[in-house]
């Protein structure tokens, strides 16, 4: 038992580290960090539970959320509409994956690489879920900031639809609350 704890303890301090990774999201008066949007993550899962179909493992769809980007302490974020850092964007996260979850005891560090999987191949309706309000919170978090993120990089509504768009056909909720986003984000950029 003391070995466990003792690798759970190292693991919670160096995925502290989670709270310095800086997203390419401007936030009022700073940028955004992998922490700060996996909250807002699992608050989409907590506000929008009554919502989602019934039949959901809404406690995975939290372990999912919290834990995707955590492979970006070791690979950095990749900001969505960069091309040159998304080619390498796989190897990198797979690389983190395995040097970040081998710190885990066995039992759990195959827990992490398998909700890992999952969301990586987006297979299951709670990745495929948990993929929008990825998309979502980012969007939210540009229309609060003036698009401030998206005109840095001169991105438009086309490229913003044409981007997220795929990931919002799973359900009636997900294709609701991104109209609802689309409608506001037209006046922005």
């Amino acid at each position: 038992m003391s070995e466990r704890i003792d690798k759970i303890i190292v693991f919670l301090k160096e995925i502290d580290k989670f709270k310095e990774v800086e997203r390419e999201i401007f936030l009022k008066n700073r940028m955004e960090s992998d922490a700060d949007h996996a909250w807002h993550l699992a608050m989409f899962v907590f506000l929008f539970e009554k919502d989602l179909p019934k039949n959901l493992d809404i406690l995975k769809m939290f372990k999912l959320v919290l834990m995707h980007d955590l492979v970006e302490i070791y690979a950095g974020d990749t900001f969505a509409f960069d091309g040159e850092m998304n080619k390498s964007k796989k190897e990198r996260e797979k690389n983190a994956a395995e040097n970040l979850f081998s710190k885990l005891p066995k039992d759990l560090e195959e827990d992490f690489h398998n909700l890992f999987n999952e969301w990586e191949d987006a297979k299951t309706k709670e990745s495929r879920i948990s993929h929008a309000f990825d998309k979502a919170q980012p969007m939210i978090q540009n229309i609060l900031s003036d698009g401030k993120t998206w005109k840095k990089h001169s991105v438009g509504y086309e490229r913003i639809d044409e981007f997220s768009k795929p990931f919002f056909q799973e359900d009636k909720l997900l294709e609701a609350i991104y109209e609802k986003l689309m409608r506001e984000i037209r006046g922005i950029v």
